[in-house]
């Protein structure tokens, strides 16, 4: 009989990052895919939080990636973004938050229905939504990545 685990189960995954570099999306969104490939896994979206100061528009397009930079918002603090709205309305079985998630991204994430919530390298938060909080040693986005699923891989899922 096949062992039900947290990452054999997950249908649709929502994941957060944290925009460093333009080379650091790209190991993060190689290891991720190659991740995503021997899995269950049938919908995805990617926020990558992009910081004041970096233009968006240069940066690499992926058809799941969603960049969210400061000027995404009204003064207001509303989403312009149409489209990751949208996709916001959906359902998740599990999101991973790669750091600390940006304020005005997560007031929409809390309203999203969301099964699992893990917390990646980040510092300890206040929130209780979270499940699980995992830290890897590693500041390499493919290490970090596969430290994530292989130990989501190990936990059956009655234990969650």
């Amino acid at each position: 009989m096949k062992e039900l685990t947290i990452w054999s189960e997950i249908k649709s995954l929502l994941v957060s990052y944290n925009f460093k570099d333009e080379e650091d999306i790209k190991g993060f969104r190689k290891a991720l895919d190659k991740q995503l490939n021997q899995s269950a896994v049938e919908r995805v979206i990617i926020i990558v939080n992009v910081p004041r100061g970096v233009d968006k528009t240069k940066l690499s397009p992926h058809f799941l990636i969603y960049y969210n930079a400061p000027s995404d918002y009204t003064w207001l603090g509303k989403l312009k973004d149409l489209q990751l709205k949208n996709e916001l309305k959906h359902s998740f079985d599990l999101m991973l938050s790669f750091g600390k998630m940006n304020r005005k991204i997560e007031r929409y994430v809390n309203k999203v229905e969301i099964s699992r919530k893990i917390l990646v390298n980040a510092e300890l938060t206040n929130d209780p939504s979270y499940e699980l909080e995992l830290n890897s040693a590693s500041e390499e986005p493919s290490e970090i990545v596969n430290f994530v699923i292989e130990t989501l891989q190990k936990i059956d899922i009655n234990e969650s």
